[in-house]
């Protein structure tokens, strides 16, 4: 579990939602399940990475798939500025609800595809957890953080090794990505194994004075 506490809405029965799905809104909804209802293990290694890394006074950061928002929680409790975003527009307001119920205020939240997203601001730092589980999606999220870190930014990525997960830094090399490092995380409930990527454009080499560095 995370070495801070943090508190977030969560669903009484997040299997209910894949018990009620139909394949009509399996189909509008481009095939994608309600994965977002669940905090998952990398989450939990994520959310703990961030607890227990630099602080985050002033920076710009984005939870990207932000499920529940336990990760985008972590940051904000490291003194970010952080939008939630999710495909799911249930999710972010539930992820925004306890950034709110948390003493945080209001905090900027995105319902959007990250394939397609509204023009956003650069980030300093974007978190990624368990974004990597299906085939299709490491090309979009490589893409996505490519054109999103700002100069000198970085961005975390969790999986728990899932075999989708297996060709990412390739995926994210030839976005114009470099992995500063991938790490093994200690194990959580639910995961054997989890890894970080901490990924930068390629261009910029090493991590700059003063950025969010030491994921893992």
């Amino acid at each position: 579990m995370p070495s801070g506490v943090l508190a977030h809405w969560a669903l009484a029965d997040p299997d209910a939602l894949l018990d009620d799905l139909t394949q009509e809104e399996f189909d509008r909804n481009d095939g994608r399940m309600p994965y977002w209802a669940t905090v998952w293990p990398s989450a939990l290694s994520l959310a703990d990475a961030v607890l227990a890394g630099p602080g985050l006074a002033g920076r710009r950061v984005l939870d990207l798939g932000c499920g529940l928002g336990l990760v985008g929680l972590a940051a904000l409790s490291r003194g970010a500025h952080v939008t939630l975003l999710d495909w799911e527009a249930v999710a972010v307001e539930l992820a925004r609800a306890s950034a709110w119920a948390s003493g945080y205020g209001a905090v900027e939240a995105l319902a959007c595809d990250w394939r397609a997203p509204p023009p956003l601001a650069p980030f300093d730092l974007v978190l990624g957890a368990d974004v990597l589980y299906e085939e299709r999606n490491a090309p979009g999220v490589a893409a996505f953080l490519a054109s999103h870190l700002a100069s000198g930014g970085e961005a975390w990525i969790t999986d728990p090794d899932r075999v989708h997960a297996k060709d990412f830094e390739g995926v994210a090399s030839r976005a114009g990505l470099a992995v500063v490092s991938r790490t093994p995380r200690p194990p959580v409930e639910g995961a054997v194994s989890v890894t970080c990527w901490r990924l930068r454009r390629a261009a910029e080499g090493a991590p700059a004075a003063g950025r969010p560095a030491g994921a893992g």
